[in-house]
């Protein structure tokens, strides 16, 4: 009996899935060469990240312990309150600026140039010159146990992960992995904005104004493709 061979377009049909297999091995294998330099660029962030945390940390113990080396602020000073606003507040052994009352206080001798004070001679002239005193005391004090050290050394590191991140929106995505680098990216950006963490991006999309910000439609729409592919990256999406 002469054994029946496969017919034309059987043997077609599997030489074409053979032939998509490998095209498809070698797309695949072309994607992960593309996305290598975003995916280096999503680990050189990951290490940044674990630099700033640590440098972060350092700085709030040194920025304590300046806080405590510095000399007190003058009576004049811990008395100044600003619309029931103390200007210090307590902090450990230290004393913390209130932001508010800061503010005015700085801003007390434009308002009296304006009224057509001329030079130191307006009320809070004395309180304004225990407050830079107090600040150099301050700067001296973080300078010489590190911490101005530190808050340099974070400020540099945040350079490098904006250069980073901007290097990685313009470099082209052709894998999952390539695509959550540009979502690691995008969240390294938004760290300590408002509703840190996964609540920014509801901000976005529900346009819930967060410090007086608003959203467009258009803006509402691609925080909603970033979070609907962070979700699918995530949990895997179906065929």
């Amino acid at each position: 009996m002469v054994e029946r061979s496969s017919s034309p377009s059987r043997r077609r049909v599997l030489k074409g899935a053979i032939a998509g297999a490998v095209a498809a091995n070698f797309a695949a294998v072309a994607n992960a060469e593309a996305d290598a330099e975003l995916l280096a660029m999503g680990r050189r962030l990951e290490e940044l990240e674990a630099q700033e945390q640590a440098a972060d940390d350092l700085s709030d113990r040194l920025y304590d312990e300046a806080q405590s080396a510095c000399p007190p602020p003058s009576a004049a000073l811990l008395a100044y309150v600003w619309r029931e606003e103390p200007l210090f507040r307590p902090l450990g052994a230290g004393y913390a600026l209130n932001s508010g009352p800061y503010r005015a206080l700085l801003e007390r001798p434009t308002f009296w140039r304006e009224m057509g004070t001329t030079g130191e001679h307006y009320p809070e002239a004395a309180l304004i010159a225990d407050l830079h005193a107090w600040e150099a005391g301050r700067c001296a004090a973080g300078d010489a146990n590190g911490c101005t050290a530190v808050m340099k050394e974070l400020d540099r590191l945040a350079l490098i992960g904006h250069a980073l991140c901007v290097n990685i929106a313009t470099t082209p995505a052709t894998t999952p992995a390539g695509l959550r680098v540009k979502l690691q990216a995008l969240t390294h950006c938004h760290r300590g904005e408002p509703g840190d963490g996964a609540e920014w991006i509801s901000e976005v999309i529900n346009n819930s104004p967060v410090c007086g910000r608003g959203f467009t439609t258009d803006e509402r729409l691609v925080f909603s493709v970033v979070r609907d592919v962070g979700a699918v990256l995530t949990t895997g999406a179906s065929a």
